[in-house]
């Protein structure tokens, strides 16, 4: 939400005074909706916030036969401070980057290793097309056409960050493959990891029954989290 407000606060200050409509028109010709989680239906409900909170003024309302009003937007002082504490606390901290793929990596030990490998060497690939189309992009004429010099930037640094991600699936399928165990050797053999381990089967390639291969998966019939373990562990005592 604060990136929200930012943008639309300093498109405001750099276009004003400026139709709503026009700050939405150009907030999507920037594809923020894809790279800022810009949803382009807030656009509007945002810029009326912003005006009630006194960081926006509505200087003039036009009415056009049975069309919507569109109305017109400055800035405020107090939406300048606004805008630069948010500007320059977007510049200064690293903000928290929710990755669904993080929930789904967490359960590693449900898929086969086989389908693991699968899956990273083609997201591995699938970024590496979204790299090409990007580069492709940054040397055609729209970019060079109109274009400041930091938006070629902001591409290259999504590209950059797209090659670590491309090296890291890589290397972590190659570590699958060679049969890496889930479970550190140390832990195996603890209360509640010893049946985490047998569940994803994981305890066969710990003792020694195959050196380096995939462990195969066991079957059980009743199935026991770590922490439940733990807790009957606990009760034990």
């Amino acid at each position: 939400m604060s990136a929200t407000r930012m943008m639309i606060l300093g498109l405001v200050r750099w276009m004003q005074p400026v139709h709503g409509y026009d700050v939405r028109r150009e907030l999507l010709s920037w594809n923020a909706d894809k790279w800022a989680n810009v949803q382009p239906g807030s656009i509007y409900h945002a810029l009326r916030k912003l005006a009630e909170e006194g960081r926006l003024r509505e200087v003039a309302t036009e009415q056009v036969g049975a069309r919507p009003a569109r109305i017109t937007y400055e800035i405020t002082p107090k939406g300048e401070d606004e805008f630069q504490n948010l500007l320059r606390g977007l510049w200064w901290n690293i903000g928290e980057v929710v990755d669904p793929f993080f929930a789904a990596f967490s359960f590693l030990p449900a898929l086969s290793r086989d389908e693991a490998s699968a899956a990273l060497r083609n997201r591995a690939r699938s970024l590496r097309s979204v790299n090409d189309s990007l580069r492709s992009a940054m040397e055609s004429g729209w970019m060079k056409q109109g274009r400041p010099t930091h938006v070629a930037w902001m591409w290259q640094l999504s590209i950059a960050r797209a090659e670590g991600e491309i090296a890291w699936c890589e290397r972590i399928a190659d570590l699958i493959d060679a049969g890496v165990p889930y479970i550190p050797e140390e832990f195996v053999q603890m209360p509640g990891w010893k049946e985490f381990g047998t569940l994803i089967g994981e305890n066969a390639a710990s003792t020694g029954s195959g050196e380096g291969e995939p462990p195969s998966r066991v079957q059980r019939s009743e199935r026991t989290k770590p922490s439940d373990a733990a807790e009957e562990s606990s009760a034990d005592e």
